[in-house]
C-alpha cells in the first residue's frame, strides 16, 4: 500500500488491533470519532476484535476518493480451526470511511465498536 493513502492507513489499523497495539489503533481514529469513543472504550471493544483480526488475512478491495474523504473495502478472511482436523475459511467484508486531517488519513466510521458508534450510526436511535 502506497504510504500516506486511506488503503494504508486501514492496514496499520488492522495490524495494530491484530497486534494488540490499542493506543496506536486508536491514533488512527478521526477527532470526531474520538470524542464519541474514549480510548477507554476503545481498548475494551478492541480487545474483542484482537482474537477474530489476528487469524485473518485482509485482502484490499478498492478505494474511493472524493476530495477529504475515502472509503476503503477490505475482503477479510477469517481461518477457524476445525473439529476434529483441519481449518475453515469464512470470508466476508468490512468497510472503513476515512476522512483527511492535517494532511493524514483518519478512520471516521467503524463497522466495530458497538461503545464507539455515534447517535446517527445507531439503528432505530432518536435524540431525545
Amino acid at each position: 500500500m502506497p504510504k500516506g493513502s486511506p488503503a494504508r492507513t486501514v492496514q496499520i489499523f488492522l495490524e495494530h488491533v491484530s497486534g494488540g497495539n490499542y493506543d496506536s489503533a486508536y491514533n488512527s481514529l478521526s477527532i470526531e470519532l474520538k470524542k464519541a469513543c474514549s480510548s477507554t472504550d476503545f481498548a475494551a471493544d478492541s480487545y474483542n476484535e484482537k482474537a477474530r483480526y489476528s487469524r485473518s488475512t485482509f485482502k484490499h478491495l478498492t478505494t474511493q476518493l472524493a476530495n477529504l474523504e475515502s472509503v476503503v473495502l477490505v475482503e477479510v478472511i477469517e481461518l477457524e480451526p476445525a473439529f476434529p482436523i483441519g481449518t475453515s475459511e469464512n470470508s466476508y467484508q468490512e468497510k472503513f470511511n476515512l476522512v483527511k486531517e492535517n494532511g493524514n488519513w483518519k478512520i471516521s466510521q467503524l463497522q466495530f465498536p458497538i461503545n464507539c458508534l455515534t447517535k446517527s450510526e445507531i439503528p432505530n436511535k432518536s435524540d431525545d
